[in-house]
């Protein structure tokens, strides 16, 4: 009615227009008419523009909204929003009959030739702002207009747990408002802001007729989970191959009277008993349920029978003996039909009503979460949980969304989420570094499963930005890299590392000849040498004062992993962090410590052949690294392990034996500390440890 009566007052001021003029004025420059064609959208815009007053003054009237604005408000938006897109296909139509020559007068088209349409990055030929209008943003504008205080929140996607939680951890510094979804966070700074600990907050907080409405849906799901569940017990009994107590069988119409009051409180003893069957026949029952059952007319003529000679004087066991017995098999059967008929009915409503119950508690507290996360600037979750909460993630409509760990998360999992709200994306990541992971190895090695999305775009010459100031790694170790990042810059907080205590070198190459060797029950190699080195190594630099939890030893097989791990234990050495390669990713400790197994006669480098996996191993470390290897056999095969070797031997930091550096006795810890793990690393293999000039 409302909007009947904005178009009864748009059609009289129409017919007005009409009738006080016969045509459009002159153009400023003194021309003819106007084209008939802008006659025609600039009447038909006139009569928008007051259909919306008309509707305006009549929401806002005091019959319908009480003289209060804000009822309407949403409303009027959204009417305005399509007014606007109606009247640019409109300009969009004059444009084209311009263009095709229906208009004569191209002094009245010049305003319409003279739009730039570079002024509108976001408008295509043809679809031109209306005049007073702000053109939408596109979007290489600033993130100010992307992310401003009534924007949704940028959401943010790291493909590990621990990688979000270090990306949140530094946002906090600067914008408080960080919600992270999922509940495997190890980060005691944003427990508070963990998903699940705003909405226990805001549960607390609720009003009580939010907590009403919340404790119905809650108990309703709860009485529908105990139907459902006697509904698959009842089921189940019904349709198991036992005999049926009486109590099961009743609820058939056709069957009544004193023969059903009668069965209905046999037990199943007393139903096989009444049927004529042994205490255990179950090849006596598979007789009775092989007969055909009694139909509807035949149960009444039963039960009649049944009556009779219960009210003769008989009683209840007249009433079942004036049965015969294959009658009752056949009644048994008829029965038992009806109560699996009914026990199946019953499931099937019992699982509908569970099902409306989840749903409307699922969408509860759906639209609980859905108000914590609109009111944060930063929402965080990994690629697994935006894959969870793919309802949530589309319903927040983030305009922009960042992606760390970007190169090693799969093209899918990027796409997937994307909505049509998505107005820039932003790719972090390094593709020289650990590429994602396939499933099936066939679609990595003939179809590029395995190349991201960071690295296709990089590889089709996308506009990119390189961070080329490093923070982690001393000098001595960064310029490992520089054959894979030639142009790193190390910050100067790298300079002043303090030196490794007890040995000469920060970075240094244990090289050796020794082979590796695959044991029965594994395919994956070990190389016995590199760990007896690196036991001894890691015994040494935990009796020199640092923390087990300080020293990483990294492998590049699961096999040498194990090898470790049971070496370490031989040496009463816990608290070692130990990993792959492939699993470190990511992460940094002070000191590293590198197996990289492979040393064999037909030059098989395996994973260690791989530059990506060369990356990884060599940049973990901040204070120390050093490598056990078969340095010779690596430079070989690989191209990348022959720049990293001219660049070892150029600094002299290689060697089968490990040059030590004494230093100031009164940096070492006490006697103490040093205890049987310094006598151990003397122990098992001094030999080992060549002492240097020092």
């Amino acid at each position: 009615e409302e909007e009947e009566s904005g178009g009864r007052a748009a059609k009289a001021a129409r017919k007005e227009q009409d009738g006080g003029s016969s045509g459009p004025a002159a153009g400023e420059g003194g021309g003819g008419a106007g084209p008939p064609a802008l006659h025609r959208v600039e009447s038909r815009m006139l009569s928008r523009e007051e259909e919306v007053e008309a509707t305006r003054e009549t929401l806002l009237s005091p019959k319908v909204s009480g003289g209060r604005p804000d009822g309407v408000q949403s409303w009027l938006h959204h009417r305005l929003a399509r007014r606007r897109s109606a009247e640019r296909k409109a300009r969009a139509a004059v444009a084209d009959e311009a263009t095709a020559g229906a208009v004569s007068d191209a002094a009245s088209v010049s305003d319409l030739s003279e739009v730039n349409l570079s002024d509108y990055p976001d408008a295509e030929e043809g679809e031109l702002p209306d005049e007073g209008e702000v053109a939408p943003p596109s979007v290489a504008e600033s993130a100010e207009g992307l992310c401003g205080s009534d924007s949704p929140p940028i959401l943010v996607l790291c493909h590990t747990n621990h990688a979000l939680d270090q990306f949140l951890e530094g946002i906090l510094a600067f914008e408080p408002r960080v919600v992270r979804v999922g509940g495997r966070s190890q980060s005691e700074a944003l427990k508070e802001h963990n998903l699940a600990e705003r909405l226990r907050v805001r549960k607390e907080e609720r009003a009580g007729s939010r907590k009403t409405l919340l404790g119905n849906v809650h108990a309703h799901l709860k009485g529908s989970r105990e139907r459902l569940s006697a509904a698959a017990k009842q089921s189940h009994r019904t349709w198991g191959g036992g005999l049926l107590s009486g109590l099961l069988l009743r609820g058939q119409r056709s069957f009544r009277g004193a023969l059903a009051a009668a069965l209905e409180r046999l037990p199943e003893e007393g139903m096989a008993a009444w049927l004529g069957l042994p205490p255990a026949g179950e090849a006596s029952l598979e007789s009775v349920l092989a007969q055909p059952q009694m139909g509807p007319a035949a149960t009444e003529a039963c039960c009649d029978e049944a009556d009779r000679a219960a009210y003769s004087g008989g009683g209840p066991a007249a009433a079942m003996e004036s049965v015969p017995l294959v009658d009752r098999w056949a009644l048994y059967n008829s029965l038992r039909a009806g109560a699996q008929t009914r026990a199946q009915a019953e499931l099937v409503a019992a699982l509908e009503s569970y099902r409306l119950a989840a749903a409307a508690e699922q969408a509860l507290e759906e639209a609980e979460a859905l108000a914590v996360l609109r009111g944060a600037a930063v929402v965080g979750m990994t690629t697994t949980g935006a894959a969870k909460y793919q309802t949530l993630v589309r319903q927040l409509e983030c305009r922009v969304i960042v992606f760390e760990e970007a190169a090693e998360v799969l093209e899918a999992h990027v796409l997937a989420s994307l909505g049509k709200s998505t107005a820039q994306l932003l790719l972090i990541g390094d593709h020289q570094q650990l590429r994602p992971s396939a499933a099936c190895h066939e679609l990595a090695l003939h179809y590029g499963l395995t190349v991201s999305l960071f690295e296709r775009a990089l590889n089709n010459n996308v506009p990119y930005v390189r961070l080329r100031t490093q923070r982690r790694m001393r000098p001595q170790i960064s310029r490992l890299l520089s054959p894979i990042y030639p142009e790193l810059i190390d910050h100067p907080s790298t300079f002043n590392r303090p030196a490794v205590v007890g040995l000469a070198h920060p970075a240094y190459f244990l090289t050796h000849q020794s082979p590796e060797r695959t044991r029965g029950d594994l395919i994956s190699p070990e190389n016995p040498h590199e760990v007896e080195v690196l036991c001894c190594l890691a015994a040494l630099l935990v009796g020199s004062g640092y923390a087990p939890g300080k020293i990483t030893v990294l492998s590049a097989y699961v096999g040498q992993l194990i090898a470790l791990r049971a070496g370490f234990a031989a040496c009463g050495l816990d608290g070692l962090v130990l990993s792959t390669v492939d699993a470190y990713q990511g992460e940094e400790n002070d000191l590293v410590l590198v197996s990289l197994v492979r040393s064999n006669s037909g030059g098989r480098l395996g994973f260690t052949a791989i530059d990506n996996r060369i990356c990884v191993a060599l940049s973990r470390a901040r204070l120390g690294f050093y490598c056990a290897c078969n340095l010779e056999m690596l430079t070989a095969g690989s191209e990348l392990w022959r720049q990293v070797a001219r660049h070892v031997a150029d600094a002299g930091v290689s060697g089968a034996g490990l040059p030590l550096a004494l230093g100031d006795v009164s940096a070492m810890p006490p006697p103490s500390r040093l205890g049987s793990v310094e006598s151990s690393a003397a122990d098992v293999a001094p030999e080992r440890l060549a002492s240097g000039s020092e």
